[in-house]
């Protein structure tokens, strides 16, 4: 699960989880620069190509592991929407890995909620996000199902 071990930990476990984390994120902002070239990247972002050797070389920001700690600053309902839209954004959506039980409960609540605001035969914007939600959480039962087995 994306929010596993993000309660209080031990001072110790807590900086090596941090270091280990920002060479993961630094490693994946490299991969990142490094599949469509420096100069291309920076400009993509309109930054320059120095401001991205310095991200590289971690005197600046990285912005993945910014993003990762925004979303473990969050709780994890509004983080997992955030996560939603960066994927549809990509053609995707986003799947919370729950066991089975939490799973099956979610998906009858959302699929519920998403029969509900439909029912009408009036489809807003809104009832649109129920029926997404209903189908992440139908996905991650799927998921969840085939754990067990």
């Amino acid at each position: 699960m994306l929010w596993e071990g993000l309660g209080v930990e031990s001072g110790m476990a807590a900086l090596s989880n941090r270091d280990s984390n920002k060479q993961e994120c630094l490693d994946r902002f490299g991969e990142l620069v490094n599949c469509v070239g420096i100069k291309r990247f920076a400009t993509s972002l309109g930054i320059s190509t120095r401001q991205v050797n310095r991200i590289l070389s971690g005197a600046q920001p990285n912005p993945i592991e910014r993003l990762i700690r925004c979303l473990q600053a969050v709780d994890p309902r509004t983080g997992d929407g955030v996560i939603d839209f960066i994927c549809q954004e990509l053609g995707g959506h986003f799947v919370r890995q729950e066991g089975l039980n939490d799973a099956a409960v979610n998906a009858v609540r959302e699929c519920a909620e998403a029969i509900a605001v439909i029912s009408d035969g009036q489809v807003s914007k809104m009832d649109l996000k129920e029926v997404r939600e209903a189908i992440n959480a139908l996905s991650g039962l799927i998921l969840a199902l085939r754990q067990s087995t």
